[in-house]
């Protein structure tokens, strides 16, 4: 995924549901036969609608005026800062998952990004083809065999589990906000994010909000997302399109299954 912004404990709007891409798994959501696919979906569900209006009629109006009123580069040094200042997250995880080619290669992305790129304004990283991976603390649980519980859809968030909920805390303590002493100027770095975050992501809340289920489709892709993660990126070919709720694959096309290429190199 990317990864949202979420520096100051219960005040980003960093919607998580933007973890779509990518959204291929193994075995899809794995849920017992005849079990609830969603329990708390009487919460849930009003908790996505909040969400979703908050976009609508706050995010996505900033997000409108940030681009008309910077320039292309400026929007583009944003976005590969906040990438940057995410990766000391990523790459704990990886390291923590055992993946220790992947944890390397993050690690080498974030220190060439923060000592070449002017920490991260420019992506020098992706000049040596040093590739951006995607990883969180729930990841990592769902790795060490951590069931994923209730999926939950959290407000001002996005979608969550209770798995992934430890990860929100050390996304806070990982993050540079955390350690600056002036208010004003956390606040100030986590507002950019916000917007920046709203901007980047974009494109894929309205992939959501075209989707015939706005709310399952997330749903599904979320929980989707979080196991291929899991898996390494392992992706069977006749699963990519399982709880979309989209027509399956062509009867009688093979069924193998294949690894990204970024996820070959994060497995050592």
């Amino acid at each position: 995924m990317m990864r949202s912004v979420a520096y100051l404990s219960g005040v980003t709007l960093a919607f998580g549901v933007l973890t779509l891409s990518g959204c291929a798994t193994v075995n899809g959501p794995q849920r017992a036969a005849g079990s609830s696919a969603d329990p708390l979906a009487v919460i849930n569900k009003p908790m996505f609608h909040l969400n979703m209006g908050l976009y609508d009629y706050v995010l996505e109006p900033v997000a409108t005026g940030y681009k008309a009123v910077t320039p292309d580069f400026v929007r583009d040094g944003v976005s590969n800062v906040f990438s940057n200042v995410d990766m000391p997250y990523i790459f704990i995880n990886d390291f923590l998952q055992g993946r220790g080619q992947q944890g390397m290669e993050d690690l080498s992305r974030f220190l060439v990004n923060s000592v070449f790129g002017l920490g991260g304004l420019f992506d020098v990283a992706n000049d040596l083809d040093l590739p951006e991976h995607d990883n969180s603390l729930g990841v990592t649980l769902g790795v060490w065999g951590v069931p994923q519980g209730p999926y939950l859809v959290l407000p001002f968030y996005g979608p969550s589990s209770l798995r992934s909920l430890p990860g929100l805390a050390m996304t806070i303590f990982v993050g540079p906000a955390y350690y600056l002493t002036s208010a004003p100027a956390q606040y100030a770095l986590t507002g950019m994010g916000i917007v920046n975050t709203g901007y980047i992501d974009g494109p894929k809340i309205r992939m959501v909000q075209d989707a015939v289920n706005p709310y399952v489709f997330m749903r599904n892709a979320w929980e989707q997302h979080e196991q291929y993660l899991i898996s390494g990126g392992a992706v069977n070919k006749n699963q990519l399109l399982e709880g979309l709720e989209l027509p399956p694959p062509v009867a009688g096309a093979p069924d193998q299954t294949t690894q990204s290429h970024e996820s070959k190199k994060g497995n050592p």
